[in-house]
């Protein structure tokens, strides 16, 4: 007989002498493993080889928990279960007759194999190694890949894309721009070396891996992105994050992997900017994420960013290292600074206002209705606040707007005039078809004209400050209003209520008045920003009293 009719034979021999276990109860059979070894050699294979295999089908057989490790410490073979038996069976029929288990192309790779092929795979995949984990804390990645990541940001927002895997209930949703380095990203003099080159790139810091990571950046932006380098962005190395480990991998690609990662920040030219636009109005993979988004496991809208691996790296400073990262923007935005703190207007006819708090002064710059709403939705986007928008608008990234309708470029034109007659460099419009307000976020507010208030409490025990930013109504979507509830002590409601009757805090004597106005801003300015109200209160000619034109909630009830 031949080496594979031999070894065919010993493990038959091998199959007769496996112990049984009952199909009911827990009668059961056991053997020793020297009988075992024996049956193989009875079976034609010599002594050092029977007991290689036997060793073999332990190793095999306890990891599965098929064998009592009671009695397999005393070198005896006891099945823990009928069904344990019947898989070692299978397994050991299997191998005596020269078959399969499943078809002889299961395994093979490519988009041709069907999806539901690829997803019982990594169900498999899955299912073993996530016990192989939970039973080994200190097992070993099987898996290594290398990560070419990028930053694009633009503002306070960073550009992800939907991972490529099926979305799957619990998985986080989107990934940075890049993606894992493959042989093709090789150079054709390295691809020359043939299968040997694959060990090299299987080394956590490979060499070989680390010259070609930046040819795998070029490639996966142009995939993703349709971004081409030198003509619509440049990029340059940031940092290296310490290798990461996690049980993940697309499709059937699932397994405890180690993970390097190599971080790029990117920067894009005037035609890039517009060429990721467009990109992003086509498509419905691409999504911009805030810092405040990245750092929380999961945003109101359900998406949420797998960036495991940055947590990891920098824990608790992984806000204070995205904002460190520099904008891609083509062009800053032209309005940055507190001199530029800008207040968009009530409504049309009405002065807009500029300048820091306590030198601001008014820009008389009337607008048509429409021409306002433009302004307002623009204001509202760039923001960062809550639009229900027309199907003929599209919001973007870094506050900007496509228009499909020609009456909106058409006012966005008359926009960008009016406002640059006062030298108000606000408006920007590219390519002709995507419009913004160029100004840093935390610079722009809202008139307190579109703002109203309600005071809550007892000025015994203290109580509530209500601020509602009101919605409006535009020929392009509803601009969602925002309401704020400041809890506030009894102290500060009491002053509240004196700037309400416009009395001077100071002259109270059951006020600590101190300072009012520094403790009223440490208070409630930062939360009042953020809804857009630059100040709920004014002192002039020593007079103090709440802003003008902030309505209160039941003045407002009344006019409704």
């Amino acid at each position: 007989m031949n080496d594979k009719s031999t070894l065919a034979f010993a493990l038959n021999n091998l199959r007769e002498h496996l112990p049984h276990h009952a199909e009911e109860g827990t009668l059961r059979e056991s053997m020793p493993e020297n009988d075992l070894i024996a049956a193989l050699q009875d079976g034609g294979l010599g002594e050092e080889m029977a007991e290689l295999l036997v060793a073999m089908l332990r190793l095999q057989f306890d990891s599965m928990a098929l064998l009592d490790r009671t009695d397999l410490a005393q070198d005896r073979w006891t099945f823990v279960s009928f069904p344990a038996s019947l898989l070692a069976r299978s397994l050991t029929e299997t191998w005596a007759s020269g078959q399969s288990i499943v078809p002889a192309d299961y395994w093979d790779q490519g988009d041709h194999r069907p999806a539901a092929i690829k997803e019982e795979q990594r169900t498999l995949l899955h299912r073993i190694e996530s016990e192989r984990l939970q039973q080994n804390p200190n097992a070993h990645p099987i898996r290594m890949v290398h990560v070419a990541w990028a930053f694009i940001r633009l503002g306070d927002h960073f550009l992800l894309h939907r991972r490529e895997d099926r979305e799957r209930t619990g998985e986080k949703t989107h990934v940075l721009p890049g993606g894992r380095f493959n042989p093709g990203d090789l150079s054709s003099a390295e691809l020359k070396e043939g299968p040997a080159v694959l060990r090299k790139l299987l080394e956590p810091n490979s060499q070989l891996v680390d010259a070609g990571l930046d040819r795998t950046l070029v490639r996966e932006l142009e995939e993703e992105l349709g971004l081409r380098p030198g003509e619509d962005y440049t990029f340059q190395r940031w940092m290296r994050l310490p290798p990461y480990r996690d049980l993940a991998g697309t499709g059937n690609r699932h397994a405890y992997t180690e993970y390097a990662f190599q971080l790029y920040t990117v920067k894009l030219t005037a035609a890039g900017e517009v060429r990721l636009l467009g990109k992003e109005y086509k498509s419905s993979s691409l999504a911009w994420f805030s810092i405040e988004d990245l750092s929380a496991p999961r945003r109101a809208d359900g998406a949420s960013a797998y960036i495991d691996a940055l947590h990891a790296a920098w824990g608790r400073d992984i806000a204070s290292q995205l904002a460190s990262i520099e904008d891609s923007g083509a062009l800053p935005l032209a309005m940055q600074g507190e001199s530029h703190m800008l207040d968009l207007p009530f409504e049309g006819d009405a002065p807009w206002m500029i300048g820091k708090l306590g030198k601001e002064k008014l820009l008389p710059i009337p607008l048509a209705q429409d021409e306002w709403q433009l302004l307002m939705l623009l204001g509202w986007h760039a923001r960062g606040f809550a639009i229900h928008a027309e199907e003929s608008v599209r919001l973007l990234g870094g506050g900007w707007v496509h228009f499909e309708d020609e009456t909106a470029k058409t006012l966005g034109q008359r926009l960008l005039i009016k406002t640059r007659q006062h030298d108000l460099p606000l408006i920007e419009i590219r390519d002709g078809r995507y419009l913004r307000l160029s100004i840093g976020k935390d610079l722009l507010m809202l008139a307190s004209g579109l703002f109203s208030y309600a005071i809550e409490g007892d000025e015994q025990k203290g109580g509530v400050l209500h601020v509602c930013r009101n919605g409006i109504t535009t020929p392009w979507g509803e601009l969602a209003g925002e309401a704020l509830n400041l809890e506030v002590n009894r102290n500060t409601l009491r002053i509240l209520r004196a700037l309400e009757r416009g009395e001077d805090p100071l002259g109270r004597s059951d006020l600590l008045a101190g300072d009012w106005e520094r403790n009223l801003r440490q208070q409630l300015t930062p939360e009042l920003r953020r809804i857009g109200l630059r100040k709920l209160w004014v002192t002039e000619n020593k007079a103090s009293s709440l802003v003008d034109g902030i309505r209160s909630m039941e003045t407002l009830t009344a006019l409704r």
